[in-house]
């Protein structure tokens, strides 16, 4: 099944703040709750479950995938920034392919997480 979901937030912090802190992925448990470090260049995801993490700059300082890949899911994590005036909306979209069909609920969980990081992450910059 392919899960796609789009969220956005906006952070009071310059974008190249923002994008210093979503292209590494080592540093998500830091901000990211419910994220776990799961050995080297992997993490655990709440409902992702345990992913080895790659990340491929699509326009630097700009937009950048986080390419996960694991027994439940494989995709990318994708991150997109905006300067909105004195800050920066950032757009957080998940696609991945999960080996089970994940039911609404869980999808909302998903949303949840990522909302969570979102508002974290605005937490941490500001």
């Amino acid at each position: 099944m392919r899960v796609a979901a789009i969220d956005q937030g906006f952070v009071l912090a310059a974008p190249d703040r923002v994008y210093e802190l979503v292209r590494d992925p080592a540093a998500y448990p830091a901000w990211w709750p419910g994220v776990r470090a799961d050995g080297e260049g992997r993490l655990r995801f709440p409902e992702l479950g345990p992913v080895a993490v790659v990340v491929r700059v699509v326009r630097d300082g700009v937009e950048l995938l986080v390419d996960v890949d694991g027994p439940r899911a494989q995709g990318h994590l994708q991150w997109y920034l905006e300067p909105f005036r004195e800050g920066t909306i950032v757009y957080g979209i998940t696609d991945v392919k999960t080996t089970r069909r994940w039911r609404p609920r869980r999808v909302l969980r998903h949303r949840a997480s990522m909302r969570r990081a979102l508002l974290t992450m605005k937490d941490h910059l500001e």
